[in-house]
């Protein structure tokens, strides 16, 4: 008899933010209407469930329900790649989501003062310190941070868009993490945000892009890996 201690819900956007990890658990395909892609596999005792959601808040948000709802799942785990906004990051560094936010939100109090009567979503504690001590331990991780991550349906390279993510507490940005933020805080399901900085959100962004795309995913998976091993 298999005794299930929890069920993960790993969610990226692109596949090849998620290749690696399929990868490592050998997981399996499964087909399930309303869903890009699933995968299932486990971790010692704990069932997770592998999910590319496809890009953009509306794609993360119908993901992260169909997720909970099919699963029920216990944690939810947004991983990938992110712009970097913080003078402190550069590409290959990791972010661990303290919370998340919308940074093309306007304006932004809406949600303050109309439901859900928040405009910031909080990752769960608990996640966050296993992710950081999954960090420092780790003799590949160079660099990480924990902060707040901005999210919104664009690439970000103008420099205004960037002091603008700035402005409002943003280290990093990318375009899923709040909204699945958001869904886990009406769901009451906890969750975490772990990127990894593949370009610096400028001008130069889509050259460097493209040559850390792969190697930041990497960095992602090996983080989440940690924290899947580690005792919740």
């Amino acid at each position: 008899m298999v005794i299930i201690l929890a069920r993960f819900g790993i969610i990226s956007a692109m596949p090849v933010e998620l290749e690696g990890f399929i990868k490592e658990y050998n997981a399996k395909e499964l087909t399930v209407k309303g869903f890009y892609k699933v995968y299932e596999g486990q971790e010692g005792d704990n069932e997770i469930f592998m999910v590319c959601s496809g890009i953009g808040k509306v794609n993360a948000a119908a993901c992260t329900q169909k997720l909970i709802d099919c699963y029920n799942v216990d944690y939810i785990v947004n991983m990938g790649i992110a712009g970097g906004i913080s003078k402190e990051l550069k590409t290959l560094d990791v972010v661990i989501g303290s919370e998340v936010l919308y940074h093309d939100f306007t304006p932004d109090t809406l949600l303050d003062k109309y439901y859900p009567f928040n405009r910031t979503f909080k990752c769960d504690e608990k996640l966050i310190a296993a992710a950081n001590a999954v960090c420092e331990a780790s003799p590949v991780v160079k660099n990480h941070l924990v902060g707040r991550i901005a999210s919104g349906d664009c690439f970000v390279e103008a420099s205004e868009t960037k002091a603008h993510i700035r402005d409002i507490g943003g280290c990093c940005c990318e375009m899923e993490g709040a909204a699945i933020g958001h869904v886990a805080f009406l769901n009451k399901v906890p969750f975490i945000i772990i990127r990894t900085i593949s370009d610096l959100a400028d001008e130069d962004a889509g050259m460097s892009y493209e040559e850390f795309e792969r190697k930041a995913s990497e960095q992602s998976n090996r983080v989440v890996i940690g924290i899947l091993k580690s005792k919740i």
